[in-house]
């Protein structure tokens, strides 16, 4: 999935549209499967990432951090003349995030038959995570290729690219949706919390194993074809320093949780414990994040 070089910026002060503000900038790498990717390898599990990059400077700086935080790169694939994807994100003074642009173009040169020479890799792969910027006949490519043998995990990433990854649903085990992508998904609305379970029952009824909803904030909803369904509430973080990666922090969480055979309920919960871990920290990925240090925010927040 998604590798890029992100420009980040928050103003130091109210935000004024159409004016410079002061405030400060930085650059790091992101990308939706790469950061969750950072995280699943600093939460210690052997990680590989598959993406496209260009041969310029972008490209190598997200060669060398991968490395850097232990992620396999000998499956990047090199395509000389096109740009690597870079994502630029303005943040108001509290952290949040105002408004945003990415050029993601090279992604769509990830295409099956790219993917092809990598079946014995993915294959083997103890789960895959795919996020929905790729093109749409990669997604169903590989959901239908591996689904029926390796856990897939799927993260919409906008209610755009939800749009695309809602006629290529089946076969996907675990799908992580904010609400607004919920809704798109499973072409139901969510006003209330009873409409979550129905919008599981959408996702269902086109082939995926569990469904976890973020509402934002208040904490998380779990739902599978099983019958189980579950809310795991959080309290007010005191300080929210930055909210770009608490939903790649999370899936990794949950990729986590499913290797090492938690139960719903602390998947959910450590899915959170690695959220509060992001948020908690100015940089998108946590590098000190670590299975203690989640369990130990679950215990102060969650339980």
């Amino acid at each position: 999935g998604a590798a890029n070089v992100d420009i980040m910026g928050e103003s130091a002060a109210r935000l004024v549209m159409e004016d410079s503000n002061p405030g400060t900038l930085s650059v790091s790498v992101g990308g939706v499967t790469r950061n969750v990717c950072e995280n699943t390898a600093r939460l210690g599990l052997p990680t590989r990432l598959i993406t496209t990059v260009g041969e310029d400077m972008y490209g190598e700086k997200i060669r060398s951090w991968c490395r850097e935080c232990g992620i396999a790169t000998d499956s990047f694939i090199t395509l000389p003349g096109k740009n690597s994807s870079s994502y630029v994100s303005i943040h108001r003074s509290d952290g949040e995030m105002a408004v945003a642009l990415s050029d993601m173009r090279i992604l769509q040169e990830l295409t099956p038959a790219r993917l092809e020479p990598m079946r014995d890799k993915l294959s083997a792969a103890a789960a895959i995570v795919v996020d929905g910027c790729l093109p749409q006949e990669t997604l169903r490519y590989i959901i239908r290729t591996f689904g029926g043998s390796v856990p897939i995990f799927a993260d919409p990433v906008s209610t755009a690219y939800a749009r695309r990854m809602r006629p290529v649903l089946r076969g996907i085990d675990t799908l992580q949706p904010n609400r607004l992508e919920a809704e798109i998904l499973s072409g139901r609305s969510i006003r209330c919390e009873a409409d979550y379970f129905r919008a599981s029952e959408g996702s269902w009824a086109q082939g995926v194993r569990r469904v976890i909803i973020s509402p934002g904030s208040r904490g998380c909803y779990y739902a599978d074809n099983m019958g189980q369904r579950l809310w795991s509430r959080t309290r007010p973080l005191q300080q929210v320093e930055n909210a770009t990666g608490a939903g790649d922090a999370a899936m990794a969480g949950v990729v986590y949780a499913a290797l090492h055979g938690f139960s719903p309920e602390h998947t959910v919960e450590f899915a959170i414990g690695c959220s509060l871990c992001a948020i908690s920290s100015s940089d998108t990925i946590r590098a000190d994040i670590s299975p203690a240090l989640c369990e130990s925010y679950i215990k102060e927040y969650v339980r």
